[in-house]
Parts: C-alpha cells; sequence; structure tokens
C-alpha cells in the first residue's frame, strides 16, 4: 500500500501544473495529493520521498499565479491537509 501511494505521489508531482494543463486538471491533483497525504503512509511520504516538498512548492506557486479560484482553494486546501499532523499519527 505504502509503495502504490508513493508512486501516485510521485506521478502527480512530476506533473508540475505547466500551462499545458486545464485548470480542472490542475484542480484535480491538488485533490488526489490532498487525499494521498491524509493517509499515514502518504503523510511519511511527504516527510521522506526526496524533492517532494521543493515539487509541491513549486507546484502551488504556479498553480497561484494562474489566479484561477477552482486551482487556489485546491491548493490551499490541500497544504491544510499537511498541517493537521496530530491527525494523521
Amino acid at each position: 500500500k505504502e509503495k502504490l501511494i508513493n508512486n501516485a505521489i510521485t506521478a502527480l508531482l512530476s506533473q508540475e501544473g505547466d500551462i499545458a494543463a486545464s485548470n480542472a486538471e490542475l484542480e484535480s491533483q491538488f485533490q488526489a495529493v490532498r487525499r494521498l497525504v491524509a493517509s499515514k503512509a502518504g503523510f511519511l511520504a511527504f516527510t521522506q520521498l526526496p524533492k517532494f516538498r521543493e515539487r509541491l512548492g513549486v507546484k502551488v506557486v504556479k498553480a497561484l499565479k494562474r489566479n484561477n479560484d477552482g486551482v487556489t482553494h485546491a491548493s490551499i486546501d490541500m497544504l491544510c491537509a499537511l498541517m493537521c499532523v496530530s491527525i494523521k499519527l
């Protein structure tokens, strides 16, 4: 299970939110990452996978620059999920 979650997170973060992705697609990616990091294995991936935090940060900054309400909400919601550590552990 842990390996599947890590692979899914890695696949989602490899798509850095470039111009080619639609707003709906980017919003869906953030929602998927949010659900994945809500698990214990997903949160551990956040702390242990190399370059996870950096890629996620770049993805969020690019998303916020789009100035789209749905994408902004999804990215901030995903960040909030990462801040709720006590629930996951």
